[in-house]
């Protein structure tokens, strides 16, 4: 075998794995197009700001399927504000809001897609973007202050006792 023609395997080699990998991208995008756009910042009062990192979003319950629509794809550090309307930070360079009426539930998590900490390290907020998701935070310093505050833009279920009137 010739060198040129050594070189020129190789080239096609690269260009057929690079075409894989943007198909493959292209690919899970169009899986993840029941995921809504995340609303952008808006100008508000924080109860709370603090340092953390962007681990990720992923499905909801799914801790393996990352979301790469909208730009939510890879983790990095962010400033996270807490109002009493909702949450915001900056995921991939974005700026995110999660309106605390989208929000189901905050808790703790070890891990998720491509991180691992000890037991209770990332903070889980659920919450709806056309479809169920989850996004994880890993909180820089003291998180006990960022899950209350968090804890607190969860709204109660609605719930009816049986009693008289009431069908059980």
């Amino acid at each position: 075998m010739t060198k040129e023609l050594f070189a020129l395997l190789s080239a096609a080699f690269v260009v057929v794995v690079a075409l894989l990998v943007v198909l493959g991208l292209w690919s899970k995008r169009r899986r993840q197009r029941d995921i809504d756009e995340p609303a952008g910042w808006i100008e508000t009062l924080p109860t709370l700001v603090t340092e953390a990192f962007y681990v990720a979003t992923t499905r909801a319950g799914d801790p393996y399927e990352r979301i790469f629509a909208h730009g939510l794809g890879f983790r990095g550090r962010t400033q996270l504000t807490v109002d009493g309307d909702g949450v915001q930070l900056l995921a991939d360079r974005r700026e995110v809001r999660i309106p605390a009426s989208s929000i189901r539930g905050v808790d703790r998590a070890t891990w998720t897609i491509d991180r691992v900490v000890e037991p209770g390290g990332i903070l889980v907020i659920a919450h709806t973007l056309g479809a169920d998701v989850d996004t994880y935070l890993r909180v820089i310093g003291d998180d006990a202050p960022v899950l209350e505050a968090l804890s607190s833009l969860v709204r109660a279920p609605k719930t009816t006792t049986t009693g008289e009137g009431t069908t059980p």
